[in-house]
C-alpha cells in the first residue's frame, strides 16, 4: 500500500520484489574507476623512501612538507602541547565580560599600586632613619 503511493508517479506496477540484503555478488569486484583507488607510481614510492637519506655526498634533500608539521612523539614535546592549549584555554575564558568587571579589576590593581607605593616609602624612610653619618 505504501510501496503503491511512493511508486504511483512511476505508472503501473505489476509486481515488486522485497530483498532483505542485495547481493553482494553482482557488485564488481573491482573498481570501475583508477581515479577512486590510485596506484602509487614507482617513483613517489622510491622519493618517500629516499626522504631525509643523505646521499654518497653527504646532502639530504629537503622537500616542502604539508602545512602541519609532524609533531615528534617525545615526554616534552606532548607536555609542550599541553601547556600551549591551557595556555590557549585560559585566553579564551572572558574574565572581564562586561564593563563593570572590567572598571572593578582596573581598580583594584590601582589599590595594589598605592598600597605597595605606601610601603615601599615607609621602608625606604626606615633605611634613612638608619643610615649613619659617615664623613670619611
Amino acid at each position: 500500500e505504501c510501496l503503491s503511493r511512493l511508486l504511483a508517479s512511476c505508472g503501473t506496477i505489476k509486481t515488486v520484489e522485497l530483498q532483505e540484503k542485495p547481493d553482494l555478488a553482482e557488485s564488481p569486484k573491482e573498481p570501475t574507476s583508477k581515479f577512486f583507488h590510485p596506484k602509487p607510481v614507482p617513483e613517489e614510492t622510491k622519493a618517500k623512501e629516499e626522504e631525509g637519506v643523505p646521499d654518497e655526498e653527504g646532502w639530504v634533500k629537503v622537500t616542502r612538507r604539508g602545512r602541519r608539521p609532524v609533531l615528534p612523539r617525545t615526554e616534552a614535546a606532548s607536555l609542550r602541547v599541553l601547556e600551549k592549549e591551557k595556555r590557549k584555554r585560559a585566553r579564551k575564558e572572558l574574565l572581564n565580560f562586561y564593563a563593570w568587571q572590567h572598571r572593578e579589576t582596573k581598580m583594584e590593581h590601582l589599590a595594589q599600586l598605592r598600597k605597595k607605593f605606601e610601603e615601599d616609602k615607609q621602608r625606604i624612610e626606615l633605611m634613612r632613619a638608619q643610615r649613619k653619618f659617615r664623613p670619611y
